[in-house]
């Protein structure tokens, strides 16, 4: 499945002949077929025709909003209601406090194990070795984290020193001095906002489709406008699919600081790169889509989709542990 980017400013969405297609100044710039579109997502300011809206909405396909820089401001989707089962457990399962703790730790635990593959797959800079002691000793003191706060602090923790190593490893022009996430003031928190913002969206879009709420999650709070289900699946990818993105496209000189410009504040990319950036990202989303966990039943379907269609598995009681994906 695809996802349709619209960066255009002034353009239009429409649908001809069950192809959806972008228009700006009375000129075609985007054209795709529905077929295997999953969602629209819009990242400047567009208009999109109501046959448009019809054809998306009868397909099922998501229209996600974001702005330039990777707020999510939120998405509009024919609402199914075909799952109350599957709520009625998410529900249930979320008033147990056990539970709750031993699932909010697989996906911090698959977090950490994710981030410390990264590391030992990258060429690492000199005085590293302290940053991934801290970052495996952690790994191994949170199994005995007696709450969802001690958790938090852990996982604190764990990413200061990921982001602390990802400061050593990138060249000094790619230097960043904290992880700062809205507005963004550098180059690489910009990218950062914006990769965890499109899996974010993504997650939230997959819970959605496959009847689970995605406002009610098992470790990040409740709060007024915040996926939190969202935000508890996309902490075991953000590592391989975002970060290993960011790095891989320095690395490789795909991207440079003189992309980048400041705009209200925020550091924003400009257009050329952004298409890079998303089409970077949706690669390796694709690549992410062989990647499953271990665990006891026979669905082979792997990526965020597996990671979800486990999680139900688990909230009906036919899967007897959550298992995070190891990259």
């Amino acid at each position: 499945m695809s996802s349709l980017y619209i960066n255009e400013y002034g353009a239009t969405l429409g649908v001809v002949n069950e192809r959806l297609q972008v228009r700006r100044k009375g000129k075609v710039v985007q054209e795709m077929p529905a077929l295997h579109l999953e969602r629209v997502v819009l990242m400047t300011p567009a208009n999109i025709t109501l046959p448009a809206v019809q054809f998306l909405m009868e397909r099922g396909i998501d229209i996600a909003y974001l702005s330039p820089n990777g707020t999510y401001y939120g998405r509009f989707s024919r609402g199914e209601g075909k799952s109350v089962e599957q709520r009625l457990a998410q529900f249930q399962k979320f008033l147990d406090p056990a539970f709750r703790l031993t699932l909010a730790k697989t996906f911090i635990q698959g977090k950490l194990q994710n981030m410390i593959a990264l590391w030992r797959s990258s060429r690492r800079p000199a005085g590293a070795e302290a940053e991934l002691h801290t970052l495996r000793k952690i790994l191994k003191n949170m199994e005995n984290a007696p709450s969802l706060e001690s958790l938090l602090g852990f996982e604190g923790a764990a990413s200061a020193a990921h982001f602390q190593l990802l400061r050593k490893i990138l060249p000094r022009p790619w230097h960043f001095p904290i992880r700062h996430p809205h507005p963004p003031p550098d180059p690489v928190n910009a990218m950062l906002s914006l990769g965890y913002t499109l899996l974010y969206s993504r997650m939230s879009g997959l819970l959605h489709m496959l009847g689970l709420d995605p406002y009610l999650g098992f470790f990040h709070e409740r709060k007024h406008g915040h996926a939190a289900l969202a935000s508890d699946m996309i902490e075991e990818w953000r590592a391989p699919l975002v970060d290993t993105v960011i790095l891989n496209m320095i690395n490789h000189q795909q991207i440079t600081v003189d992309d980048f410009h400041k705009h209200g504040g925020a550091c924003r990319m400009a257009k050329p790169a952004l298409q890079k950036f998303i089409a970077a990202f949706e690669q390796r989303l694709q690549q992410s889509q062989t990647w499953s966990a271990i665990h006891d039943s026979g669905d082979p379907i792997g990526g965020l989709e597996g990671q979800v269609r486990q999680l139900i598995r688990v909230l009906l009681g036919k899967q007897k542990e959550y298992v995070a994906v190891k990259v």
